[in-house]
């Protein structure tokens, strides 16, 4: 079953324009076509190198397809920058086969870090913004007061149910990105590592992705 036909109520709206993809782990059974569930589980897997400060996190992710045209997406994930909110995104392409998730050699400036634009040709466009509550567009990309917040021990539990999205027809692949290395170690995202290339609003250390991991058709 493709990705397409799982996942075919959350939204897709951006593609922005990538190493291999774990397969689906499981797809659940059918009952009758009106009550049709299927789920995709995948682990999640670092995208910065290990010399990275605080970047080796690790996770896993649940997408259902559930009846009446929702879909629930979890995630759980340990290694986190503890107390800290973590922008989360389901990433995907409208024009080209999956491409799976960035690792280190997608550090095309050779600075050491790979941020969004250069994991951004792996793991495609937002197609939903995993926030815990209000607008899941693309246009929440960067709402960190509306994302998940890590523990004390850097762990993080996310679960939510989009109901009555746009079609992810054209979509042929989905990714979960997790964002937000404290890299200094500060307590906060801070700008000693500069601005993030999205906004200089916005710290480098809190869009800097952390995790990815994904299923293809």
């Amino acid at each position: 079953m493709k990705v397409r036909a799982a996942l075919s109520s959350l939204a897709v709206v951006a593609a922005v324009t990538a190493v291999g993809a774990a397969a689906p782990a499981s797809a659940g059974h059918d009952r009758n076509p009106s009550e049709r569930v299927a789920t995709y589980a995948y682990g999640l897997a670092p995208v910065q190198a290990e010399s990275v400060p605080n970047s080796q996190a690790g996770g896993s992710t649940r997408i259902t397809a559930l009846p009446n045209g929702k879909v629930q997406v979890s995630v759980q994930a340990w290694g986190l920058a503890p107390l800290l909110p973590h922008a989360m995104h389901l990433h995907g392409f409208t024009d080209q086969a999956d491409l799976g998730c960035p690792g280190p050699a997608a550090d095309s400036d050779g600075n050491g870090l790979v941020n969004v634009i250069e994991g951004a040709p792996s793991y495609g466009g937002i197609i939903a913004s995993l926030t815990t509550s209000g607008d899941t567009s693309p246009s929440s990309a960067l709402a960190l007061d509306r994302f998940p917040v890590a523990d004390a021990d850097g762990r993080l539990s996310y679960t939510r149910t989009f109901v009555n999205g746009d079609s992810l027809a054209n979509a042929d692949t989905a990714q979960v990105v997790v964002h937000g290395i404290d890299l200094n170690t500060s307590g906060t995202y801070d700008f000693d590592a500069g601005p993030s290339e999205l906004t200089d609003q916005a710290p480098l250390e809190a869009t800097l992705p952390v995790l990815c991991g994904g299923i293809a058709n």
